[in-house]
């Protein structure tokens, strides 16, 4: 009980502090700018950004009532890790974007275990759609011939699928499997630094879930990358960082209670492309 407690305050003051922090940056975008942007002309462009998320797992679940830990650092499901896909998209047209990212992974190797023969199937999607809306770009120093540092904020909000499929094939026992999928809603924030003509670094994190899908949900982020020319002048970037996202979600009760308590969290690599 006591972590369940404790739980629920640190949700709610992330909650507070997040949205007082946009806000926060909202009453600070000087009206000069909005006009700005909007006298700008617009065109669409989009990026492309395949990356490998080295994923640790920490938290509680529990499938057909069972409640087990989960502590799992990346070497140990590097092991088990079959196939996975991860990609990010995002289309831009003057100040409005649609942003989407997609994790794809499934995970399971045989094991024998008191000499029985054990062979787990995990398969986890997570499907994330969503809008952005620049509300302001701001240059971060004086000099007229410098086109950096700068800074822009984005607000965005959208929605994400999770699905988690387990199935458990134990030699000499019938099998056990157990699925589950929801939507969480979410707002959130974004900044983004370009420091120098070829460096630059993305802060962004949402909360959402509201009881709609889970009963709480954030993400957080931070990514640095190093712009060159690809097939063109400078439209890559090679990214590093790190990323993390938690998730409360339960349903059911008794022997059918399903529950995901768990952070997801590790460094990341990619590279973008934009076009």
């Amino acid at each position: 009980m006591r972590r369940n407690s404790c739980c629920s305050l640190a949700q709610k003051v992330v909650l507070v502090i997040f949205t007082s922090l946009i806000f926060t940056i909202i009453s600070f975008v000087p009206p000069v700018q909005a006009e700005e942007l909007s006298d700008q002309q617009s065109s669409w462009e989009f990026q492309v950004a395949p990356y490998f998320w080295f994923l640790s797992l920490e938290g509680d679940v529990t499938v057909k009532g069972q409640e087990s830990e989960v502590d799992t650092d990346f070497d140990e499901i590097w092991d088990e890790f079959n196939i996975g896909a991860m990609v990010e998209f995002e289309a831009r047209n003057g100040r409005w974007g649609i942003i989407g990212d997609m994790v794809a992974a499934n995970l399971g190797t045989e094991k024998t275990i008191a000499g029985v023969d054990i062979d787990p199937d995990v398969n986890i999607l997570m499907l994330t759609l969503g809008g952005s809306y620049r509300l302001g770009t701001w240059d971060l120093t004086d000099a007229p011939d410098k086109k950096a540092p700068t800074l822009a904020v984005d607000a965005i909000a959208g929605a994400r699928y999770t699905y988690l499929g387990l199935e458990l094939d134990i030699k000499g026992f019938p099998n056990v499997d157990a699925d589950n999928d929801w939507v969480d809603p979410f707002i959130g924030a974004r900044t983004l630094w370009d420091i120098t003509r070829g460096w630059g670094i993305t802060l962004g994190g949402t909360v959402g879930g509201f009881g709609v899908g889970s009963d709480f949900t954030w993400t957080a982020a931070g990514l640095l990358g190093y712009r060159f020319g690809l097939f063109g002048e400078d439209n890559a970037r090679v990214l590093g960082g790190y990323r993390a996202i938690y998730q409360d979600y339960s349903s059911g009760s008794g022997d059918n209670k399903f529950e995901w308590d768990v952070t997801m969290y590790g460094p990341v690599l990619g590279l973008s492309i934009e076009f």
